[in-house]
């Protein structure tokens, strides 16, 4: 899972060369004068006067680096998936950034009105109750190619009863695409998030429409083709995927992480919500430490909330949640079952410190008749657990439970630890630990251990990639103490590091990076998913 701790203060500006016959804009609210032709050496100041001029496939209008502007960007025209119209930076420096001062007030940093060919990358949107919004009428013609990419989201914490969404506009977004339509038709498709950073938002992404709470809407798609790459969605309230009537797409290496802590939300939280949604495939990701707050109900690290269908993850990891690791529901689509879902390779460490019903479980499944295969995965019980849980169960049951270990996580790490064969070394502020073995190894757990006086907080461990020739995250953590174990989606590599992020307080004080390949300790289960007692 590739994760990127972004330093918005160094953060690059993006450079993009000149299309022939395009024409390039620039906008400084420093040295601007909307007087001026708005063009190279001579910029406009506010981005009003950007949106006045209407731009054609290519185009590209440009903010200068360094510069903040409390205004929203309404460009005109429509660019071409080869020739898009491109949002970006110009000059040295940190990010533009687009600060709307005030995430209460519906006001947006970049909006879009029925329309596709665009590329924004390389854009900080602070304080907007949306960063980037794009609305679509009824019978909008289908509209083709939005990129958004190198982007931080961050600050809007605004949190209503969004039932009649979007009037008003009630919530923190960082994305949102609105879709008018009510028939089964594609308003938009092709959307790309790539390397964008969401951090402290009540959602991250959403797609929506007037239909969100309707049970009869089921099979509706209005978006298509959506892919997720390299994201991290960091300290947010709800839903950090909040995805509604989405047909195709892609998760990779995206992390989830530290959600729902000091929030109570009015229907649920999870790492991610996926509603009548068909045909994605979710890879290398992670969606980690999942909080009720302040008494939310859920808590789980990912919810296909009904009527999705074809869904594919594999490789994935679901861990530290106060609900369970994951829910299949289909409550909330006229009852519909999710159809032809399958798990591949995933490792759920949930721990359901707080129980939907009783007992508590890794997995909540409405109904038998949801069909999921889960194949080669491995699950790991705290005390007091169950694998899975049926509301309602029915004769006819489609959960099946192929190659998969199921033990207790009070089992785990117990075979040789790794470390003692590989040369560790450490920085000299404490703040990173790495193992370098003789040879590669595989490893699938890692206990952690720090000194009493240390108070480590955010740490990420990595391992190497030698294919890609880059250093990959593995998992996400939130406190460690005298002993913290963190089961992995099972990786072959020649070094691993603990990377600290934030202490509470004084210097980080590691004493174990140890590294295992434990596959010991199964527990017996049917076909279906329930334990067998002995």
């Amino acid at each position: 899972m590739k994760l990127s701790i972004v330093s918005i203060a160094a953060a690059a500006c993006l450079i993009f060369a000149a299309s022939a016959n395009a024409a390039e804009y620039y906008v400084s609210q420093s040295s601007g004068d909307d007087s001026a032709t708005g063009l190279a050496g001579k910029p406009w100041k506010t981005l009003k006067r950007a949106s006045a001029v209407k731009c054609a496939p290519g185009d590209k209008i440009l903010l200068k680096c360094g510069d903040t502007w409390n205004e929203e960007l309404h460009p005109k025209g429509e660019g071409t998936a080869k020739n898009p119209i491109v949002i970006s930076s110009y000059g040295k420096g940190s990010k533009p950034v687009i600060d709307r001062a005030d995430y209460n007030k519906d006001l947006v940093g970049i909006r879009l009105d029925d329309q596709g060919g665009f590329k924004i990358a390389g854009i900080e949107f602070n304080r907007c109750m949306t960063g980037i919004y794009g609305e679509y009428t009824a019978k909008c013609p289908t509209k083709k190619f939005v990129w958004i990419e190198d982007c931080y989201f961050h600050d809007s914490l605004k949190y209503g009863n969004y039932k009649t969404y979007p009037k008003p506009r009630n919530i923190g977004l960082g994305v949102c695409f609105f879709s008018y339509e009510r028939k089964n038709r594609i308003v938009l498709t092709d959307i790309t998030i790539k390397n964008c950073v969401f951090r402290r938002l009540a959602s991250g992404v959403w797609t929506n429409s007037p239909d969100n709470f309707n049970k009869n809407a089921s099979n509706i798609y209005n978006f298509g083709n959506m892919t997720f790459d390299g994201c991290l969605f960091e300290e947010g309230y709800q839903w950090q995927m909040g995805l509604r009537g989405v047909a195709g797409g892609a998760v990779r290496n995206c992390v989830t992480h530290d959600i729902g802590r000091k929030f109570r939300s009015f229907n649920g939280v999870a790492g991610a919500m996926f509603f009548r949604c068909k045909d994605w495939t979710f890879e290398d990701s992670e969606w980690g430490f999942v909080s009720i707050g302040l008494g939310s109900g859920d808590g789980e690290a990912f919810d296909f909330e009904g009527n999705c269908d074809n869904m594919t993850m594999k490789n994935c990891l679901f861990h530290d949640t106060d609900g369970p690791g994951f829910l299949l529901c289909c409550y909330s689509s006229d009852c519909h079952p999710n159809k032809g879902i399958v798990m591949e390779n995933c490792v759920l460490n949930g721990k359901a410190k707080r129980p939907i019903g009783l007992p508590r479980c890794e997995i909540v499944n409405t109904t038998d008749w949801t069909e999921v295969t889960w194949t080669k995965c491995r699950f790991y019980l705290s005390k007091g657990e169950v694998l899975m849980r049926v509301m309602d169960p029915e004769k006819d049951k489609k959960s099946k439970f192929v190659g998969c270990l199921v033990k207790k996580l009070s089992t785990a790490c117990s075979t040789p630890n790794l470390a003692k064969n590989a040369r560790l070394t450490t920085d000299q502020n404490g703040k990173r630990l790495q193992l370098d073995f003789a040879k590669p190894v595989t490893i699938n757990e890692f206990k952690i251990k720090e000194d009493a006086s240390s108070s480590v907080n955010r740490y990420i461990i990595e391992y190497w990639d030698a294919k890609g020739s880059r250093w990959m995250s593995c998992f996400n953590g939130m406190g460690i103490g005298a002993g913290f174990v963190a089961p992995i989606v099972a990786r072959t590599t020649s070094k691993v590091r603990l990377r600290v992020i934030t202490t509470t307080r004084g210097a980080a004080k590691i004493t174990a990076l140890e590294a295992y390949n434990d596959t010991t300790g199964s527990l017996p289960i049917t076909p279906g998913g329930y334990l067998i007692k002995k």
